[in-house]
C-alpha cells in the first residue's frame, strides 16, 4: 500500500503546471529568455491598479452606474496585465534589435583590421557599455559571451547561437548562421557583418519611415478611444425615465461593441511590420 501511495504522490508531484514559464538560460545558465517576458509582482500590481483605475471610470462615466464600473475595472484590471506584458516584451525586443546594430559595427570595424573573434568582442563589450551603458542588454550577452569563451571554452559560434536562439530575433539568428558557416570555411567576416549590419539598418529605417507616416493615424485612433466616453456625457439627459434605462443600456453596450471591435481592427491595420 505504501508503495502504491508514493508512486501516486510522485506521479502528482512531476505533473507540469501549464500556466508556468520555463525560461531558456542558454548554455551558460545566466542568459536572459528575450522570448517571453515574466512581470515582477511590482509590475503586475502597478498593472492591475492602473488598469482597475481606468476600467472603473470609463465604466462609471458610459454606463451612470458604480457596479457596472466596478466590473468593467475588474476586468480592465486583469487584461491590463496582459497589455502592459506585452508592451514590455516588445519595447525590450526592439531595444536589443537597435543595440544589436551597434553591436555589428563595432565588430566590424575590429575585424576590418584584424582581430580575432575573442578580441573583438572585447573591444565590443567597452564599445558597447560606453554608447548603451552596463545595463544593456547587449552589454550583458557580450559579456557572457566573453566571459564563456575564456572560462569554459566554449566557442564563439555557438554562444552566439545560443544568443540568437533566446533572443527570437530573425536578423541575430541569420547573422549567428553566416557568422558560423564563415569561421567553418574560413569566409569574410569582415564583409559578412558588414553587409548584415547594412540590412539591419536598412530594415530599422523603413520601419521608422512607416511609424512616421501613420503617427498621425494612431494618433486619431487613440482620440477615438474616448470618443465613446464623451458621447455618454453629451447624450446622460436623454435619458429620462426609468421605463427606457433597459433600452439605452442594450444601445450603449451595442454600441461600445462596435467600437471596440473597429479599434480593435484600426491598430492591427496601422501595425505595420517590414
Amino acid at each position: 500500500m505504501k508503495s502504491k501511495e508514493s508512486k501516486l504522490n510522485l506521479k502528482k508531484e512531476k505533473k507540469p503546471n501549464k500556466n508556468q514559464v520555463v525560461e531558456n538560460r542558454g548554455i551558460t545558465g545566466e542568459g536572459t529568455d528575450y522570448t517571453v517576458y515574466i512581470l515582477t509582482s511590482k509590475q503586475k500590481l502597478m498593472a492591475i491598479l492602473i488598469g482597475f483605475l481606468i476600467g472603473y471610470i470609463a465604466g462609471y462615466v458610459y454606463f451612470d452606474n458604480s457596479t457596472v464600473g466596478l466590473i468593467v475595472g475588474l476586468v480592465a484590471g486583469y487584461k491590463a496585465i496582459s497589455i502592459y506584458r506585452n508592451k514590455l516584451f516588445h519595447d525590450r525586443k526592439k531595444e536589443l534589435r537597435l543595440q544589436f546594430r551597434d553591436l555589428l559595427e563595432s565588430l566590424s570595424n575590429s575585424f576590418t583590421v584584424g582581430r580575432t573573434a575573442s578580441s573583438a568582442f572585447e573591444s565590443a563589450y567597452s564599445d558597447m557599455i560606453a554608447e548603451h551603458g552596463e545595463n544593456a542588454y547587449i552589454v550583458k550577452e557580450i559579456y557572457l559571451i566573453c566571459m564563456a569563451y575564456k572560462n569554459q571554452g566554449i566557442e564563439i559560434k555557438n554562444l552566439l547561437n545560443d544568443f540568437a536562439e533566446r533572443s527570437g530575433i530573425d536578423d541575430i539568428r541569420s547573422f549567428a548562421g553566416v557568422f558560423e558557416v564563415s569561421t567553418d570555411l574560413g569566409g569574410n567576416v569582415a564583409k559578412v557583418i558588414r553587409e548584415t549590419r547594412d540590412m539591419i539598418s536598412d530594415k530599422i529605417e523603413i520601419e521608422l519611415e512607416i511609424q512616421t507616416m501613420v503617427t498621425g493615424q494612431k494618433n486619431q485612433l487613440n482620440v477615438l478611444a474616448i470618443m465613446p466616453l464623451v458621447m455618454s456625457l453629451l447624450t446622460r439627459s436623454f435619458s429620462t425615465g426609468d421605463g427606457s434605462q433597459a433600452l439605452v443600456i442594450g444601445v450603449k453596450i451595442f454600441a461600445l461593441g462596435l467600437f471596440v471591435f473597429a479599434y480593435w481592427m484600426g491598430t492591427k491595420i496601422v501595425d505595420i511590420k517590414v
